[in-house]
């Protein structure tokens, strides 16, 4: 079985763009931004609240600069750059156009606030891509944790 894949360079430079997602996102670093078109959003679609072990983040973020505030308020002030993100199982297709492309992973984040790291979360990450004039950016973000509890 085939299935639809991007142009080799494409799919490069989108793996490229989304690791790098995790390793800034977990150094709350404020080049975070950058990897956003400037109306990306970033939605979290059925975290739990932080009193039943969630992030606590509100359900979505909209916009590069509202990134870059939740960047400075979670991963560094709350977080203190000890959350980890684990992405495994990312693949890459064709969106509508050749300027489009969806992207999917698996994420297990960590927790080592505490001294020893210890699991907190699994997720599910759908991803838009989209081919800006500074080369692929994310368009939309979204994450489901799993199991769902339902």
């Amino acid at each position: 079985m085939r299935f639809p894949r991007l142009p080799l360079d494409d799919e490069l430079e989108i793996r490229n763009l989304f690791a790098r997602y995790g390793h800034l996102a977990d150094a709350g670093d404020p080049g975070f931004i950058d990897l956003f078109t400037e109306d990306a959003t970033w939605t979290r679609e059925n975290s739990p609240p932080a009193s039943m072990g969630g992030s606590g983040l509100p359900p979505e973020t909209i916009g590069r600069a509202q990134l870059g505030e939740l960047m400075t308020e979670v991963m560094r002030k709350k977080f203190r750059q000890r959350m980890h993100h684990q992405f495994t199982d990312f693949y890459v297709e064709p969106g509508a156009s050749a300027d489009d492309a969806l992207g999917h992973a698996r994420a297990l984040i960590t927790d080592w606030r505490d001294g020893p790291g210890k699991f907190s979360m699994f997720g599910k990450y759908t991803v838009r891509f989209a081919r800006t004039s500074d080369g692929w950016r994310i368009r939309s973000a979204s994450v489901y944790v799993l199991p769902d509890g339902q």
